[in-house]
């Protein structure tokens, strides 16, 4: 893959609305955090306009992204937020008009636009915080958020839970569950085989998240995988015993494949979120540490 040039301090990050509307008090929030990491927010116009649950209409989303990737002074590129929209933009969106390769970053809904970026340009792309909602509500980790984009790590280590070991060294793609059983059938359902996939999402009870699991295994999704990464699921259990009994019914769908699977990384929506390169090559080694390593750059330092 093409790895865009690492952020530097004092870099411009270009934000856009590809979802659902945003607020006044959380964009002033945002744009003070982003500017207290040290980097300059560039906003695409009329970033509060919408309502309901669309901000802008895709034609607007799209002629917004065409202008930051023209955009030789903007360095990278971060959702507002997520919600709902992002999928809207994905059969008129042509990605043609990038001068250079950027950082584009996003979770949640923009899962979509990621998706389709790392396939049609060959480019990593960074699954983290958002400005408007994440950041914003600082529920991210900052430290791990710019080590991410700068490229300034030997290698960052993140724990999960093991629900079964294994090895793994292979690209990392996935995002936000729901998103990924939308595209089942389209011709926008992003690459996993030979792949590790995370798959998250929040506020689904468990049947939800097992009839999606089981749409997934019903396509040969869990035969194609080489590892499978699950997220915290916030606000989708009401007590541990719904989270153990959901994990139990789920390995009916990938407990005929050798691969290792862990659970409870805190990417997407998370208390506090971490950054994952998608597109990168991801270590997993469970008899020498229980969750993920992160040795590849997702950035050109």
């Amino acid at each position: 893959m093409v790895k865009p040039p690492a952020l530097k301090i004092g870099g411009k990050v270009g934000i856009f609305l590809p979802s659902s509307p945003v607020k006044e008090e959380y964009r002033s929030r945002g744009n003070s955090e982003i500017r207290d990491m040290g980097f300059i927010p560039i906003e695409v116009d009329s970033i509060l306009s919408g309502s309901g649950y669309i901000g802008k209409q895709p034609g607007e989303i799209i002629s917004d992204i065409d202008r930051l990737l023209r955009d030789p002074s903007v360095d990278a590129i971060i959702a507002a937020r997520g919600g709902y929209g992002s999928n809207l933009i994905l059969d008129d969106l042509r990605l043609d008009r990038l001068i250079k390769p950027k950082l584009i970053i996003g979770s949640s809904d923009v899962s979509y636009l990621l998706w389709k970026i790392m396939s049609q340009m060959n480019m990593p792309v960074f699954y983290g915080p958002m400005a408007y909602s994440t950041i914003a509500d600082k529920r991210y980790d900052r430290e791990n958020f710019i080590k991410i984009l700068t490229g300034d790590y030997d290698e960052i280590k993140i724990p999960g839970s093991v629900i079964r070991g294994g090895k793994a060294d292979n690209v990392v793609t996935g995002g936000c569950l729901s998103n990924l059983v939308s595209l089942c059938g389209t011709s926008h359902f992003p690459e996993v085989k030979n792949r590790i996939v995370l798959l998250e999402d929040t506020g689904e009870r468990p049947y939800r998240l097992d009839r999606m699991m089981w749409q997934l295994y019903q396509a040969g999704f869990f035969s194609e995988i080489k590892g499978l990464l699950l997220g915290e699921f916030p606000g989708c259990f009401r007590d541990d015993k719904e989270k153990i009994d959901f994990y139990s019914r789920i390995g009916k769908y990938f407990n005929a494949y050798d691969y290792p699977v862990i659970s409870g990384l805190p990417f997407g929506h998370s208390s506090f979120t971490k950054t994952l390169p998608l597109g990168i090559n991801l270590n997993i080694n469970t008899s020498e540490y229980e969750g993920v390593i992160i040795r590849e750059k997702g950035v050109a330092v």
